[in-house]
């Protein structure tokens, strides 16, 4: 077989890349707005280390804020949102490089590497999650980058990589949450446990030395940014929000989602983890090749042991698990490139179907989208209109309303945000759910889909509207 890398893999991942252009001129999708909104906020009051949403601690870690701020800054606050989801899109880029990096720092061959770039770059991290204007994205990048390089500092006997994973570990910590330390360490012990031959380079006093920075640095960032209205508790906040995810809905839920996560998780991966999962089935003596005490089997225990507290979880997302993908992609490669060269070729032909996919995909999601999910953008415009320059609150924090909100700010910049409604707000405009506020009176209804949202005269600013009905007591 010709190991040499096909011309075609190379325009596939260049193809994969021109489709993140499109996806970040669409609408907003769920809860987008919400590092939309407190970045332009965190412009807006001059507050960096602490996000505000609505005017309220939003207790999230500032990264992913001070990240967007140069792109936000670069491209206006008009174009908040294609700034945000510029940086998604280059985190994600930015992972399949991480990729190819550490699958070459273990050993493996350019072809293989290649190979668990495009499965990448073929799973729902192109589809749908890698451009979404969420914290996950950077935090994977971020996650997966520490990982990479505790694995290959081991693999190399490279102590300087070892800071460099404290450095990614920290900075995932302040994207999104703690959890990131979890990932790192469970590499950390595999490569301790598999590889007695790279304890002597994890143990040098350089090496503690990066532990217990990594380790110091969140302590410090408590310690030292007490203002996020948590008085002081920001850390046990972070692991409430953990433990409250270990609390079962109901018995039901929990059996529904231990069946489901895998199936998902797996369908994630399609074409090509089915494609996988047959050439394991059909040869498994080629399979077993990457068992063993091997570098390529030890990523594949590091997946399997951070994927296992997700997939027990009673409440878990598929895109906790994003700082997975990557070592995921890179176990089917290893997979694939054992097989023949038919299926190497077949797998070729299904990335470019998926790539294929999802131009089709960005034609038809904005069609689904203004006919499912409404204008928002357009609803906001209108809102802005009737408020000319009277202050607009909100008091709801679900999708529908932060996706208005996200384009209220971004159309009055510089005028104040939106925030919630002071107490006693005796004028302005409020966007809620509750037609029934006292004080208020409806002046408009806004239909995006399903969701339906009014939007409020606040005391005197109905007597200074024409708006028809009484004021509520």
């Amino acid at each position: 077989m010709n190991r040499e890398i096909p011309a075609l893999w190379r325009w596939l991942v260049v193809a994969a890349a021109l489709t993140f252009i499109p996806s970040l001129f669409l609408p907003y999708v769920g809860e987008e707005a919400v590092y939309t909104i407190t970045t332009l906020e965190m412009w807006h009051g001059h507050v960096w280390s602490n996000p505000m949403l609505y005017g309220t601690f939003y207790a999230r870690p500032p990264f992913l804020n001070w990240v967007m701020m140069p792109f936000a800054w670069a491209f206006g606050a008009a174009h908040i949102l294609v700034a945000s989801r510029l940086v998604t899109a280059l985190a994600t880029l930015g992972t399949a490089l991480v990729l190819h990096w550490a699958a070459r720092g273990v050993g493996v061959g350019a072809r293989q590497a290649w190979l668990a770039v495009l499965v990448f770059l073929s799973s729902d991290a192109l589809l749908y999650h890698g451009w979404l204007a969420y914290a996950d994205p950077v935090f994977s990048l971020l996650a997966f980058a520490a990982v990479a390089c505790v694995v290959v500092a081991a693999k190399q006997e490279r102590v300087a990589l070892l800071w460099v994973a404290a450095a990614c570990v920290f900075a995932a910590f302040l994207t999104k949450a703690l959890t990131a330390y979890v990932f790192i360490g469970v590499a950390w012990l595999a490569v301790f446990v598999r590889h007695p031959s790279a304890r002597a380079t994890l143990l040098k006093p350089a090496a503690l030395l990066s532990y217990a920075a990594a380790l110091a640095a969140p302590l410090a960032w408590f310690h030292f940014n007490h203002s996020a209205g948590l008085g002081g508790h920001e850390g046990g906040a972070m692991v409430g929000d953990i433990a409250q995810k270990l609390l079962p809905p109901s018995v039901g839920a929990w059996l529904k989602q231990l069946v489901a996560f895998p199936f998902e998780s797996f369908c994630r991966f399609l074409p090509l983890s089915a494609l996988a999962a047959y050439a394991l089935v059909r040869g498994r003596a080629s399979a077993q090749s990457a068992g063993g005490r091997s570098w390529e089997a030890t990523l594949g225990w590091i997946a399997l042991v951070n994927f296992l507290p997700y997939w027990l979880a009673p409440q878990s997302s598929i895109r906790y698990v994003l700082p997975l993908y990557p070592l995921i992609a890179f176990y089917i490669a290893a997979i694939l490139a054992r097989g023949t060269a038919r299926m190497e070729r077949v797998a070729t032909y299904a990335v470019a179907a998926t790539i294929a996919l999802k131009c089709i995909g960005l034609v038809v999601f904005p069609l689904y989208q203004a006919k499912h999910r409404g204008d928002a953008h357009a609803a906001a415009k209108e809102l802005v209109a009737l408020a000319g320059e009277s202050p607009i609150y909100a008091d709801d924090f679900t999708s529908a309303t932060l996706c208005v909100v996200g384009n209220i700010d971004s159309v009055r910049w510089p005028a104040a945000p939106v925030t919630v409604p002071p107490a006693g707000a005796a004028q302005g405009w409020l966007l809620s759910r509750d037609a029934n506020k006292p004080h208020t009176r409806v002046v408009k209804t806004v239909e995006l889909g399903k969701e339906r949202l009014v939007f409020l005269c606040l005391g005197r600013t109905c007597e200074q509207t024409g708006a028809s009905g009484a004021v509520k007591d």
